[in-house]
């Protein structure tokens, strides 16, 4: 596997950013964020966990030692440290950091927001738990085929505990079949697992990958004693089209088994972070199992 080398300065010109964003897919910044906020985040997240009884209790919990009570994302004793976790307003805040919603409208050319679906991956050790299977946040996502999601580590994330890889140039094939799959999303995207333009990188706190809905990307099994703690969050142009959440708009990631926002941001100070910005269009979603789905045009020219 190929080493995610390309690491951009933020300061880089747009057109170079979006020209590197269209061949790769991605994009890889090393310490975008202040290792502090990051840290800060991290902090009071491996609090909730220790005292869930997801950490080992012999250990530091800033060093996320899974105890044997770590269980598999959406899997039973999930929700109680997960809603805890959504109800954290600097994790949220985390998403809408003026870095990272300054890039977004920088690659999209246009004012960005960020969807409020803010997503925290724990996971624990493998084989009791399965990696994010590879996939196109396109199904998921669906509206706008020019959503751009940022992955960022909470913790150190070297390969070996599972960090992200993604397929360089897999846009360019256009939305792939699926097939249903164990792990988070439960649906594998019909892509080369052996294909030798697969990149990671060992992660530190503060970097920032970035990539298009379309771009091939899943996790590596955590073959380590720690949990890894990281970030999904994603972002779409004020002007695009948002796919309706099931229940609703704008809703918590997993909601309803988490609350909807009125009960998590309980005692915030501002909710701002998990608001849908007034005026944006909102559309059906389809089924993200269906075999044929057309390629949209992207602003990116992928194709």
């Amino acid at each position: 596997m190929k080493e995610l080398t390309d690491s951009y300065d933020d300061r880089a010109d747009d057109a170079v950013l979006r020209r590197r964003l269209a061949g790769d897919g991605y994009l890889f910044f090393r310490g975008l964020l202040p290792v502090d906020v990051v840290t800060d985040v991290h902090e009071q997240l491996a609090r909730i966990l220790y005292d869930s009884d997801w950490l080992a209790r012999d250990a530091d919990p800033r060093e996320l030692v899974a105890s044997g009570r770590a269980v598999e994302e959406g899997s039973a004793g999930f929700f109680g440290a997960y809603t805890a976790i959504q109800s954290t307003q600097a994790f949220h805040e985390l998403a809408v950091r003026p870095e990272l919603i300054g890039l977004a409208g920088r690659l999209l050319g246009e004012e960005a927001f960020a969807h409020p679906a803010h997503i925290c991956r724990i996971a624990p050790p493998s084989p009791g738990a399965n990696p994010t299977p590879i996939h196109q946040d396109y199904r998921f996502i669906q509206g706008s085929v020019d959503t751009l999601t940022t992955w960022l580590p909470l913790s150190a994330a070297p390969p070996e505990i599972g960090g992200l890889r993604v397929y360089a140039g897999s846009p360019r094939l256009g939305v792939l079949p699926v097939r249903a799959s164990d792990g988070p999303g439960m649906l594998r995207a019909e892509a080369d697992e052996n294909h030798p333009e697969w990149r990671t990188t060992s992660y530190q706190p503060g970097d920032v990958l970035l990539f298009g809905s379309l771009t091939v990307h899943g996790a590596m099994p955590n073959r380590t004693k720690h949990l890894r703690l990281s970030a999904d969050f994603r972002y779409q142009a004020r002007s695009a089209p948002m796919a309706r959440d099931m229940l609703g708009t704008g809703k918590p990631h997993y909601h309803p088994d988490v609350p909807d926002f009125p009960t998590l941001t309980r005692g915030w100070t501002s909710t701002e972070s998990v608001e849908v910005p007034a005026g944006v269009n909102f559309v059906d979603r389809w089924d993200p199992r269906v075999d044929d789905v057309p390629t949209p045009q992207s602003r990116f020219a992928y194709a």
